[in-house]
Formats: C-alpha cells, structure tokens, sequence
C-alpha cells in the first residue's frame, strides 16, 4: 500500500512536470518502454529490488539498457529515484505514469479476452461500439485465453461485460443444481 502511494506521487510529479516543460509524449514514450522491459524482465525485476546492488550500479545498467533514446528529462527522473532509494518501485512509478497520462489525454483502456484472436473486422466493430458509448479515445488490448471455449470478456475500468461460452455453462450448472422442481434424492 505504502508503495503504491509512494509510485502514484512520483508518477504525479513526473506527469506534471514534463507537461510542464512540454515534454509529455517523449516521456509517455519512454515510460512505456521502461514499464514494458520491466515487465518481461525478471532480472531486471529483481535488480531494482535488490538492497545489495548499489544504486549506482543501478542507474548504470538502467542506461545500458536504454542507451538509445531516453529523454533526458526520464533520466534525470531515473537519477532522482536512484538518490532517493526507491528505485524498487520504478515499475510501479512507470505504470501509474502511463495511466495518468491516459487519464490526462482522456484515453480510455478496454481489455477483451477471447478464446481465439480477434479479426480485424470484429476489432474495429468492438470500437466503433465502445466508442459510441465513452467520451474520448478507446485503445482496446486483446488477450487470448482458450479456457473460455468461444466468446470473450470485456472490461472497462470497473466494468465487465462477460459473453464467453465458460460462463455460460457455469450458469447453466449452477442452475441445475439449485433447480427447485427436481425432486432431491
């Protein structure tokens, strides 16, 4: 909780700052590159956490890494963490990052699971739909997940919208077992 609170405020800061210094895109770009790597990476995971490495050595292998385009406004942000210890939570920092600066551009996330990868007609239909319904930008991630066995699931913020076969079945069981007319044996 109290890292949360921490990467929320620096990734307000930072938010406000490149916006600021009209820096915002360049630094939206790197952020997500940064959330990304960490995100693959589980060694690069664990060398943000780790209290034996030095945070030199840190701010170090984070510009290896990223030796090709970082702004330098991301790597005076990268210093100051690297100063301050907290450097554990830079993935943390980069993800609340990306969602303030979509909260800002009035981007809205859909995410939709399907059993099979979308067409790009469905794609398109999916947006057109939501687009419709929310103000703004709708940027849709897909995922693929066969355990649904045909039809997807939604989600939206806090909303979900679930059309999938699975749930389907799992209704159909649950009904069957409470069914009151059956007789009981």
């Amino acid at each position: 909780m109290q890292d949360t609170k921490v990467a929320i405020r620096y990734a307000k800061a930072l938010v406000g700052l490149s916006a600021e210094k009209g820096l915002l895109e360049q630094v939206f770009q790197d952020m997500s590159l940064i959330s990304s790597a960490i995100g693959m990476s589980h060694d690069l995971q664990v060398m943000l956490k780790s209290p034996i490495i030095a945070p030199e050595r840190k701010l170090n292998a984070l510009n290896v890494i990223f030796s090709n385009g970082l702004n330098e406004m991301t790597r005076l942000f990268l210093r100051l963490l690297m100063k301050n210890g907290r450097e554990d939570a830079l993935g943390l920092i980069s993800k609340h990052f990306i969602s303030q600066y979509k909260e800002l551009k009035g981007i809205t996330t859909a995410q939709v699971v399907s059993a099979a990868a979308l067409s790009d007609e469905m794609r398109k239909r999916i947006l057109e739909i939501l687009n419709k319904e929310i103000a703004g930008t709708v940027e849709l991630e897909t995922r693929i997940d066969p355990e649904l066995v045909g039809g997807f699931v939604l989600n939206i913020g806090d909303r979900q919208l679930d059309a999938s076969i699975r749930s389907k079945f799992s209704a159909l069981r649950q009904e069957f077992n409470t069914n009151q007319y059956a007789k009981q044996f």
